[in-house]
């Protein structure tokens, strides 16, 4: 372990660390349509390209080390007839803590992209309800422990949650959801000496405390119905978000959708229910930056047609292009089920 006493305001570098990562999983039968499935314990390997902040910047905007990457892992889903396999891609974020000590901890976010090996088939493979396109998304979140050997090599040990879905493009998609476990041997490529940063109690507060926004978005429903499983969604919401401390806000909202696969669902019914459905947000934004990364969760107050949960949950990613326009993608679902995706724009007063 080395850890700089008394170089904190010279050291800011930016070493590369090159890792290998063996998992092992459990997939989730969340759906009744997935019984039919036996068990299944997932492996994978993975080869990652990252680098680690050890600047003055990066210390006083988390009080943590972050490091930034891109991995690619192969995944055997242990159900190779139905199932097949998967390679996934993705992008990185890993703060570090407590990086004085020989053994630290971190979180770890990641989004990106898989390549499918078996998507559904009705004549072929008619049993594959996880995802009927080969390319689809990715996310994953999870925390872990980093134990350093020497200057340059560490392992560890990662508990993460993984997800992949088309976002709603193409049914069936009930998407893979599997927890696993990883273990991991990293090596940087120069020795790493820790800066030794003092803690930042004291934040600069935003320039703005609160943000009053508007959104428009827009999507593709996953959902089949009679012989289409494509339908356009669109919607309106309204937030509200006042700054707490640190990089993070309290948000609220509403938002009003229209989801034309529960249109046609209800000409088929012969009901004359309405299809569009308002709800009202309450959830955490992080602001970091130009981004925000925000988690709500929806309670519907008009959902004339009932066919889903009353409570949802929205993920979504932003980026500020000026102080009052921004854009991104978000992900709907119900418990572990993708709603859909969608992507939208707004406006901050």
């Amino acid at each position: 372990m080395l850890w700089s006493q008394n170089q904190g305001n010279k050291i800011d570098s930016k070493p590369t660390i090159l890792g290998i990562s063996f998992d092992y999983g459990y997939i989730l039968q969340h759906s009744e349509n997935l019984r039919e499935l036996d068990n299944a314990f997932p492996v994978g390997i993975g080869l990652e390209w990252s680098k680690i902040l050890l600047t003055k910047n990066a210390w006083e905007f988390c009080n943590c080390l972050p490091r930034f990457g891109v991995e690619a892992a192969y995944w055997s889903w242990d159900n190779p007839d139905i199932l097949g396999s998967g390679l996934l891609v993705m992008g990185f974020v890993e703060p570090y803590f407590r990086t004085h000590k020989r053994m630290s901890f971190f979180f770890r976010a990641g989004l990106g992209g898989t390549y499918l090996s078996r998507p559904f088939d009705a004549e072929n493979n008619p049993q594959n309800l996880s995802y009927s396109t080969s390319l689809s998304f990715a996310i994953m979140a999870g925390a872990g422990i980093d134990y350093r050997l020497t200057n340059k090599w560490s392992i560890g040990l990662l508990a993460k949650y993984n997800h992949t879905s088309n976002g709603g493009i193409k049914a069936p998609n009930k998407g893979i959801n599997f927890p696993s476990v990883s273990f991991r041997i990293n090596r940087s490529l120069h020795p790493i000496v820790f800066p030794d940063f003092q803690k930042v109690e004291n934040r600069k507060p935003p320039d703005k405390l609160s943000r009053l926004s508007i959104v428009h978005f827009s999507g593709w429903s996953n959902a089949t119905v009679g012989d289409q499983d494509k339908f356009y969604v669109f919607g309106v919401a309204g937030y509200f978000s006042t700054w707490i401390g640190r990089r993070s806000a309290v948000s609220g909202g509403t938002e009003i959708i229209f989801d034309y696969s529960r249109r046609k669902q209800i000409r088929l019914d012969n009901t004359d229910n309405s299809f569009l459905q308002a709800a009202a947000l309450v959830g955490h934004e992080f602001w970091l930056g130009k981004v925000t990364f925000s988690q709500h969760i929806g309670f519907y107050y008009y959902n004339d047609y009932r066919i889903n949960d009353d409570i949802y949950q929205r993920y979504g990613l932003t980026y500020n292009f000026s102080s009052h326009i921004f854009a991104g993608f978000n992900l709907k679902a119900h418990r572990h089920v993708a709603d859909f995706f969608d992507f939208r724009i707004g406006f901050t007063f």
